[in-house]
This record gives structure tokens, C-alpha cells and sequence, in this order.
């Protein structure tokens, strides 16, 4: 397997993400006028709700960022920029400040005249309102992070947010998307105040179509109409932050079909801008070829987030209970063939990996020198599998001491690369003497919040954060599903670490802190990475703005990627 670094991820993405409408799309916006046009972009997932803040799967802010704001964004190089703010808080400041108990506060001042889109002002007592949604036990619904570290939130006027935090949190000075969204108290206040004096259900309160059909925001664009499993339509909001939207108005087409929509890509006058996923890699090759050097926009695939598979670790969801023994799943690594990936997936040309850290983040060398490799090695699997108990049968297959075979379940949803991928992984696993049993799930299905939590074995994903594998982010039905950990692995060094980096607001040891706690993953497998993920998108010619081959991909909480559409607001047409 070849060693990947930054030089050798750079020029991937300068040689599958250069052609003849790259130039235009890099050009300055800034100074163009408003445009009488629709933006037409293709999504594949349709997002649960509009919130940011409600947990989902399949990325749904991808799609919720259109139409909301944050404190913070980050841009194209991963640096954090203030957007609802007017700067953000600065360590050893009257922004942000520590006190001997360990205790500290941070204090965020809002743009002055902010609005949300249907006129009313958006103020500090939103955010206030909005904390007090998000830490309430029952609704269970909402990303878990940060609100259990905050003690409190004060308005200390209309246009000035001072959070008391009960510890020292590392992202106190850069709370962005799904941190601490505010939310219209004009709107959404006395519907929760009947909540919580018993005169509605939680159910009631979250299928309020404010949080769907009548989302009001502060994003770039405000949500018009929405046909569901068939597009949200939205208009330019006057009093977007950081300008109106130049143009005018937006389509967001949910795009589940990839062959169809390469097919709508390459007739023209359907998308301007297809999103990652919208399309798979090998649909680039495509569009290098006919659609591309006809001077009709740009393709680009650049390495992302890596593609992993969970493995079930809780003793009463898990299909398998050898799956809990260490040496089963180091034996399941040592037959995992990237390679064989890298050429069915991708020609040879992909980026295989055995850890989901992107090489350029800047603790990635720690990583390297303390992470557990596995080589591609059936025999040491083989033995691996006699320590812990297992013999063949007469086809080659695992059994345990009751001649019952042992069976790897694994789980994907429709997808051509991810089926072909779950193909190639199956055979090379199947020679080698694992029983595997393939499951293949529909969008809808693999969306549900608690199908992440509850497949038996193998879940495909993106790479988990550095918060996928502690106690209290364990998914669970009774907080609707809505943790970070889906696997149920956790790990008292983890642990450990976990809290270490979390009050450590020195970023370089803080990235050490995560390098360790990737590492001891990698030497526990709670579930196996597999290659940085080769994201296509394309863009029309005429489009000028889209910058993905210059985006950070970022790690989790450590090291944050770009803001999906950061600087949407500035696109235009020629």
C-alpha cells in the first residue's frame, strides 16, 4: 500500500480536477450585481429538517446551510470567519476569558440589524431560547455538543452573547453550524412553553412544520416551497450577514438516482452545480471525456472524508458475539483488501487508508508513528481466528466450538460504488474463510437515525469524529438516536484522552491528544477505514464561485472542514 501525504493528495486533485472551466470558476464575484436567475444545484439526501442543529445522517448540512447562519463559518482554507458575529471571541481577551476555577466565558457580538428571514430581529435572546431547546432531556433530538459543557447563556442586550461554560472548551471562540444555532423565539416560543408545562407532547413540538415546510432562517437563501422527495425552492434573503445572495433564487433537486442525474448533466439545462454523492467517480471519467472538453463546465473529484465501516460493538444489538472478541476483528483487518478497493472503485488512482485522519491535518505524523497497521495477511488471520476458538468446515468456513459458522453481517445502502465495494470486500472476505451476509438499503431506510445504531455488523460511513467513541455520545432510543457513537465501543483511555483534549485550548496538543486517540482505535477496531472518499461535483461554465479542488477537508472537532457553500453568496453567472 502507498504512503499517502499532502504533496501526493494535492496532485490527485490537480490532475482529476483541472480542465477547461476551471479558470472561470475561480474568477472574483465580489463585484457583480444581483442576477435574475435560478441556481439550480443537485442534492442526493433530502435532510430530515432544515435545522442544523437536529442530528441526521448522510450530511444533511449540506442542504440546511443554504438557508441558515451561523455565529461562525469556516472557509476554503478551514479557517474560521465570523458570520452572525462581528468578530469572534479571542483567548486572553475581554472576549474570552478564564477564571481560576477552571470556569470561563466567552462573548460573541452580533452584526448590527440582523433579521431573520421573515423580518423579525434575530438577537441574542434567540440563542438564549435556542439553548434552552437544546439541553431540555426529553426531545432528544438534537446534536448532544456543546450545550452540556455551557452553565449558561446571557443576553446582555439585543445584540451581545455571553456564554458561561462550565470548563474549559477548546471551540468556545468558534461555534458554527450545528453548535449553537439560534432559533426564532417569536416563533417557537410559546409552542415550546406549552411543552414543557404538560399541554403538548414532545412529538408535537418537533413536527411543527416550522422545522420543515415553514422553516424560517438567516441563511443566503430563504425556503419558498418544499416538495418533498422532489426539490426545495428558495429565494435571496435581503438580510443575509454577508450580503444578499447575487443570484437570485435557488433549487435544490434531490438527485437519488446518479446515473440519472450524470445523464442530466450531460444534456444541459437541469443542474448548475452538483453536490458530492450527486455523482459517483467513475461518472468523471465520463464527463472528461464528452462533456468537459466541449467547454460545457467543469468535473472535479477530489479526495475527502474517508469511507469506513462501523462494526456493531454492543452485546445486545451485535449479529455475531465473536465480534466482540479483539482478535476476530484483527483477523477480519488482515483480509481487508484496499488495494483490491483502490482498483475496482477507483483505476488505481484512489487513496487507500488505514486511518480516517486526512494527511493534512497537521497531527497526522503523530498518527502515523503510533497507529496499529494491518497488512493484507490470511494466513496471520487464519491463526487469529484458531486463538479465538474458531476451525473450518468442509467449505473453508469459520465455525466455533458448535460447528455454528461465524457470520460478518454487512450493511450498505444503494449505491453503485458502495454495492461494488461491498461486492469487492465480500469475495476477498469469503476466500478467506468469513461467512458474510450483504445487505443492501434504500435511502429512506439507511436515513433513519437509529439504522446507524443498529445494524448487526458492518455499517459503510464517513469517517467518524474524534467524539464517535465515548460514553456519552452512545446513540440509544431513549435519546432518539441521536449520539455521535453508533458502534457502542468505548475505551477508559479513550476516555481519558477524550477529556484531556477537550479542555486543552493549545491546538497542537490538543491534535496530539486526538493522534492518541486514533491510534488506540486503530489498535481496538471498533471498525475499519478503507479509502479517502473521491467527491465529485461539477459546475456549469457560466457558474463563477464553486471552489472545491482548494476546500479543507478537515477532521472532526480538531481540524473543521469548510463549510458546505461558504461563500454561496458570492457565486454568479457570467
Amino acid at each position: 500500500m502507498h504512503v499517502i501525504g499532502v504533496v501526493g493528495w494535492v496532485l490527485v486533485s490537480l490532475l482529476v480536477g483541472c480542465g477547461p472551466g476551471q479558470r472561470q470558476a475561480t474568477e472574483s464575484a465580489s463585484d457583480q450585481p444581483r442576477q435574475s436567475r435560478t441556481l439550480a444545484v443537485a442534492h442526493r439526501y433530502e435532510p430530515p429538517s432544515l435545522a442544523p442543529k437536529v442530528a441526521a445522517a448522510n450530511g444533511p448540512l449540506t442542504t440546511t446551510r443554504l438557508f441558515n447562519a451561523a455565529l461562525a463559518l469556516y472557509d476554503n482554507q478551514g479557517a474560521p470567519r465570523p458570520y452572525l458575529a462581528q468578530e469572534l471571541p479571542q483567548l486572553n481577551a475581554d472576549t474570552w476569558r478564564l477564571f481560576p476555577d477552571g470556569r470561563m466565558e466567552t462573548t460573541y457580538r452580533l452584526r448590527d440589524g440582523l433579521t431573520w428571514q421573515d423580518g423579525a430581529p434575530l438577537t441574542a435572546e434567540d440563542f438564549a431560547f435556542a439553548l434552552r431547546v437544546y439541553k431540555d432531556p426529553d426531545l432528544g433530538t438534537f446534536i448532544r455538543a456543546p450545550q452540556g459543557a455551557i452553565e449558561s447563556l446571557l443576553a446582555a442586550d439585543s445584540g451581545t452573547v455571553v456564554i458561561q461554560w462550565r470548563s474549559l472548551h477548546a471551540d468556545a471562540g468558534i461555534l458554527s453550524f450545528g453548535d449553537l444555532d439560534a432559533l426564532p423565539a417569536h416563533l417557537l416560543e410559546p409552542a415550546f412553553a406549552d411543552y414543557k408545562q404538560g399541554q403538548s407532547s414532545r412529538d408535537t413540538f418537533l413536527a411543527r412544520s416550522f422545522w420543515t415546510s415553514e422553516y424560517v432562517g438567516a441563511g443566503p437563501y430563504r425556503l419558498e416551497r418544499w416538495e418533498p422527495g422532489v426539490q426545495l425552492a428558495g429565494a435571496a434573503f435581503d438580510g443575509h450577514a454577508l450580503g444578499r445572495a447575487k443570484i437570485d433564487r435557488l433549487l435544490v433537486r434531490i438527485a437519488i438516482d446518479e446515473n440519472a442525474t450524470l445523464a442530466a448533466v450531460l444534456a444541459g439545462g437541469q443542474f448548475d452545480y452538483t453536490r458530492p454523492f450527486a455523482l459517483r467517480f467513475d461518472h468523471l471519467l465520463v464527463l472528461k471525456r464528452e462533456w468537459e472538453p466541449a467547454g460545457k463546465g467543469t468535473a472535479l473529484a477530489v479526495p475527502s472524508r474517508a469511507a469506513h465501516l462501523t462494526l456493531q460493538q454492543r452485546p445486545e444489538l451485535v449479529g455475531d458475539e465473536a465480534l466482540l472478541d479483539l482478535r476476530v476483528r484483527r483477523a477480519i483487518a488482515h483480509t481487508l483488501d484496499r488495494e483490491a478497493l483502490n482498483e475496482g472503485l477507483f483505476n488505481g488512482i484512489g487513496f487507500p487508508t488505514e486511518t480516517s485522519v486526512p494527511p493534512t491535518v497537521s497531527f497526522y505524523p503523530d498518527l502515523e508513528r503510533m497507529m496499529t497497521r494491518y497488512s493484507l495477511d490470511p494466513t496471520r488471520a487464519g491463526q487469529l481466528m484458531t486463538e479465538a476458538g474458531f476451525t473450518r468446515d468442509a467449505e473453508g468456513f469459520f465455525t466455533n466450538v458448535q460447528g455454528r459458522r461465524f457470520r460478518l453481517d454487512f450493511a450498505v445502502q444503494t449505491s453503485t460504488e458502495l454495492e461494488r465495494m461491498q461486492a469487492i470486500l465480500s469475495d476477498a472476505w469469503r476466500r478467506s474463510g468469513f461467512e458474510v451476509q450483504p445487505a443492501i438499503m434504500g435511502v429512506k431506510v439507511w436515513t433513519e437515525p437509529q439504522t446507524g445504531s443498529t445494524v448487526p455488523g458492518l455499517k459503510y460511513t464517513l469517517a467518524p469524529a474524534e467524539n464517535s467513541y465515548i460514553a456519552a455520545e452512545m446513540a440509544s432510543a431513549a435519546n432518539g438516536w441521536a449520539g455521535q457513537n453508533v458502534t457502542g465501543w468505548t475505551h477508559p483511555e479513550y476516555e481519558r484522552l477524550w477529556d484531556a483534549a477537550s479542555v486543552t485550548l493549545d491546538h497542537a496538543q490538543r491534535g496530539r491528544y486526538v493522534a492518541e486517540m486514533m491510534a488506540l482505535a486503530s489498535n481496538n477496531l471498533p471498525g475499519y477505514p478503507l479509502y479517502y472518499t473521491m467527491q465529485v461535483s461539477t459546475w456549469v461554465a457560466a457558474l463563477q464561485g464553486p471552489d472545491d479542488t482548494r476546500q479543507s477537508p478537515g477532521f472532526g472537532l480538531v481540524a473543521k472542514a469548510t463549510t458546505n457553500y461558504w461563500n454561496v453568496h458570492e457565486w454568479t453567472f457570467r
